[in-house]
């Protein structure tokens, strides 16, 4: 049973395709791997315990980084085929009314220089198939444990579990939706940081409001990287000139946050922002992090990881 799970992981990775028609070279494979598929003893939890198995194997004693993001696996185009039982829900396709389910998984990359172990833990859900809107669902007001966004905080969580002892350190890089006080109040530790791209302009313990507080700051160094060309979106081909900027900033805890966490917390703010531009593309990256950011080369790492 291990071998052929390993077997189909590494025809996944290896040949970047889903199809199982695809992806075999027999009819034997195709076969083995349907059967794999439909064996009652096989189920998610088996699937991304050998996953994160195999994660840990790879990456010991290395300086990771672990990679967050949310997939929709949208099955709206197969829904007469589909049972519709518990593990199948709405998604955000169609206004809210698409069918399917959601992937965030943890990826584990080489700090240095960037190698994939796999992942370190992955959270599979769905949500109810009659849909019902936040404000029906009263979800401004609802603990951080029940809402959907604390998919970032269980992920963060469930991967320091799974490479505890494993790996000497780790930087848990996420997007905009990561920007989550009690994340940054709960899950940082002796071996684990946090860097997340900013979401909202927050007011800082100073008065100060965190997305202006670096303007009257120099620039710390300014380099240049290439901008490729998108016809989606009709960006031209440019040179683009960043500047970085950063510093030690202290957020308030929100209004609606626990009571029991910090009232305030002290974490870098990092800007990288292109200048000598004014287009609607223009680059400009807000970081939180964790991390003592001492000197512009760690704040360069910092941007490189999120990149």
């Amino acid at each position: 049973m291990l071998y052929r799970g390993n077997k189909i992981l590494s025809d996944l990775f290896r040949k970047g395709l889903h199809s199982i028609r695809q992806i075999s070279t027999t009819d034997a494979d195709a076969k083995g791997m349907y059967r794999f598929l439909q064996n009652e003893r096989v189920n998610e939890d088996d699937i991304i315990m050998n996953l994160a198995s195999n994660c840990k194997k790879a990456c010991k004693g290395k300086y990771v980084i672990c990679i967050q993001d949310t997939t929709e696996i949208n099955l709206s185009s197969h829904s007469r085929r589909i049972n519709k039982d518990d593990f199948i829900g709405t998604t955000n396709a169609k206004n809210s009314q698409g069918l399917g389910f959601f992937i965030h998984p943890s990826l584990v990359l080489d700090a240095e220089n960037g190698t994939p172990y796999g992942y370190a833990a992955i959270k599979v859900w769905n949500r109810p198939l009659k849909f019902t809107s936040k404000f029906e669902r009263g979800y401004s007001k609802l603990p951080i444990e029940e809402k959907e966004s604390y998919k970032w905080l269980e992920v963060s969580k469930n991967t320091q579990a799974s490479l505890k002892d494993i790996v000497p350190a780790m930087v848990i890089v996420q997007d905009r939706e990561g920007d989550i006080y009690e994340q940054f109040a709960t899950i940082p530790n002796a071996t684990t940081e946090l860097l997340v791209r900013a979401r909202t302009d927050r007011k800082l313990k100073d008065k100060t409001s965190l997305f202006s507080t670096l303007q009257p700051e120099p620039a710390q160094e300014s380099y240049q990287i290439e901008v490729d060309s998108c016809a989606n979106t009709k960006r031209k081909k440019r040179t683009a000139t960043i500047e970085i900027r950063y510093k030690e900033v202290e957020l308030n805890r929100p209004t609606n946050a626990s009571k029991a966490i910090a009232s305030s917390l002290k974490l870098f703010f990092i800007e990288a922002s292109e200048t000598g531009y004014t287009g609607k593309d223009k680059i400009c990256w807000r970081l939180l992090t964790t991390m003592n950011v001492e000197n512009v080369e760690i704040a360069k790492n910092c941007i490189e990881w999120y990149s």
